[in-house]
C-alpha cells in the first residue's frame, strides 16, 4: 500500500513552495487523492512516477539540445 503525502510533505520533497503545489493542484498538474474539498494527499509511487518522468523529459532535452 502506499503511503500518502501531504501538501507540506511533497512540497519539501520536490523543492518548491506549498503555495506552488496548490497552484499546480488549481491547474491538474499534479496527480493527487481527494479527500473533501480541503484534503488532498499524493501517491508516494504517483510522486516518485512523475519524477521519473520529468527526468527522462530533461535527458531528453538535453540530448536533442547537443545534437544540434
Amino acid at each position: 500500500m502506499d503511503r500518502l503525502l501531504t501538501v507540506r510533505e511533497l512540497a519539501e520533497r520536490l523543492g518548491i513552495s506549498v503555495g506552488t503545489v496548490y497552484h499546480w493542484l488549481s491547474q491538474d498538474r499534479l496527480p493527487c487523492v481527494r479527500f473533501s474539498s480541503r484534503c488532498v494527499r499524493f501517491r508516494e509511487s504517483d510522486v516518485q512516477k512523475m519524477l521519473e518522468q520529468l527526468g527522462q523529459a530533461a535527458l531528453q532535452e538535453r540530448l536533442t539540445r547537443k545534437a544540434t
